[in-house]
């Protein structure tokens, strides 16, 4: 409320807005201990978008088994996912051809390549538990919802390794780490 004995109560006195800022002392000191914290904080959020890259790299693989396996039984025709191991690269392959063909020329039956982050890389991988030397590999998924099997490792530049299965009689990708 305005005081009616004292009017000049209410008006700030502009000596104490002058002092009410921060020394330079104080900025530095506050300056050095954030450039401490962030110092100490920054390897370690390194390491955590390393591993949200590798995740979502693993998910969106498993993801392609998945919407393989129900594109096959859905239009109940072969599918195959192809991965190509030397160039980081996998698609999903239509059912007119199956080829493990050159993924540079995909495009011309309207083929998606998708790409490992880089740095990642594909790692061991097997077909119908036969482990495969090649460079690219082909998993095969029926009408009925089953498929040829799998078993695909994908690996970060620290070699930390997760590998997705893909279960025979199912057709359901799992993955594990």
């Amino acid at each position: 409320m305005f005081n009616l004995k004292n009017p000049k109560s209410q008006i700030p006195n502009p000596k104490s807005a002058i002092q009410s800022g921060f020394t330079l002392l104080e900025l530095v000191v506050v300056l050095t201990i954030v450039g401490m914290a962030s110092a100490l904080a920054l390897p370690t959020l390194g390491d955590g978008l390393r591993q949200w890259r590798m995740q979502g790299a693993v998910r969106e693989l498993a993801t392609l088994f998945k919407f393989t396996r129900n594109q096959s039984v859905a239009q109940r025709v072969p599918f195959q996912v192809v991965l190509d191991r030397a160039r980081g690269v996998y698609w999903l392959d239509h059912p007119e051809k199956f080829a493990l063909f050159d993924p540079e020329r995909g495009g011309e039956r309207g083929i998606r390549l998708y790409a490992l982050p880089a740095g990642f890389r594909f790692g061991e991988a097997a077909v119908a538990g036969i482990p495969s030397a090649g460079e690219r590999v082909g998993i095969l998924f029926f009408p009925k919802g089953n498929s040829t099997g799998g078993e695909i490792e994908i690996l970060d530049p620290k070699e930390r390794r997760y590998r997705i299965v893909v279960d025979p009689l199912t057709g359901q990708a799992r993955v594990h780490r």
